[in-house]
């Protein structure tokens, strides 16, 4: 063989050489996939409404109750707001001398949390119960004790001893505050007994959701 023929062999075979090469790399291929997701958790502490003395933020200075006039021995507490756990605003306690008195407790709720807050439910806890003092006729006082009344107006819902768990469409936005009223009356006409007795009145609970 002579060189020239030589020289033609070794071409082809570099070239097959390099087809070989590039067939081998074309019959393998990886496919790479990124599936990414995430979740989203918000505390639930960012869902906040409390109970406030301040149309403005949240403050929890005493309430002042309004008595609508002025008698002997008629007098109310100071009611009293904490918001450490779930809001609790306590110590609304009048003393009625006769029928014709009530008592008005004004403060609000305030929204202080980071989603627009839903009245959902207004509900009585429990029942009104009037028990007699020694000396007291206890059907005296259980005639008198149907004059003992109890009622709340949250912003524009009214409700008086019974429970209003299907509400919507009440929305309080952050930031802000609505005006809740408890009113406490011994209704005008109603029957006296013959001594002191102690009323027991339900525990008002309000309810707000993050949806309507």
């Amino acid at each position: 063989m002579n060189n020239n023929a030589y020289k033609i062999i070794s071409i082809i075979a570099l070239v097959l050489g390099v087809l070989g090469v590039t067939l081998g790399y074309a019959a393998f291929s990886s496919t790479l996939t990124i599936s990414s997701s995430a979740n989203v958790t918000p505390s639930s502490s960012t869902f906040n409404v409390d109970f406030s003395s301040s149309s403005s933020s949240v403050v929890a200075d005493p309430i002042t109750p309004t008595l609508n006039k002025t008698a002997t021995g008629f007098s109310a507490t100071n009611a009293t707001i904490n918001n450490s756990s779930d809001p609790i605003i306590s110590n609304l306690v009048a003393t009625f001398t006769e029928p014709g008195q009530s008592v008005t407790y004004d403060f609000y709720a305030y929204n202080a949390g980071e989603f627009i807050a839903y009245l959902n439910g207004i509900n009585f806890s429990g029942s009104k119960t009037c028990t007699a003092v020694t000396g007291t006729t206890q059907a005296l006082v259980n005639s008198a004790c149907n004059g003992i009344t109890l009622s709340v107006k949250v912003g524009s819902e009214d409700a008086t001893t019974t429970s209003i768990g299907s509400i919507s469409g009440h929305s309080l936005a952050k930031n802000t505050a609505e005006q809740v009223t408890v009113v406490i009356s011994y209704v005008s006409g109603s029957a006296v007994a013959d001594g002191n007795f102690n009323v027991t009145l339900p525990d008002i609970v309000l309810t707000y959701d993050s949806l309507d």
